[in-house]
């Protein structure tokens, strides 16, 4: 019998171990696996973009950016300081005090905060 799983067989009880490498390459695969594709926005979320944007920097209002970078989301709160329509990107101010860069096209939702 075996001290370590009852009723196993001792003969692959060292096979337990795994390698440095293939933890890796499994937590990996685990991180690859929580990865979402970008989702699409139709004219309609643009529409709404817009007003909530507009209405936002008339009174100096906080937004929610929510963003899709590299298969997850991400968000930040801060006023829209400027939209640059040439290279297609809003710059957003925090609360901190940053300064971010978010491209059109990886906007996800847009909501006053």
């Amino acid at each position: 019998m075996n001290k370590l799983t009852p009723g196993g067989n001792m003969r692959w009880e060292s096979m337990r171990m795994i390698l440095p490498e293939h933890r890796e390459a499994w937590l990996k695969h685990q991180e690859e696996n929580k990865k979402v594709q970008q989702p699409t926005l139709d004219e309609q979320h643009w529409q709404e973009f817009e007003y909530i944007l507009s209405e936002a920097m008339e009174y100096h209002q906080l937004l929610t950016f929510i963003f899709w970078y590299d298969g997850h989301f991400y968000e930040i709160i801060g006023h829209c300081h400027f939209i640059n329509n040439t290279q297609k990107q809003f710059h957003i101010l925090t609360v901190d005090e940053e300064i971010h860069y978010l491209k059109f096209d990886v906007l996800i939702s847009l909501s006053l905060h």
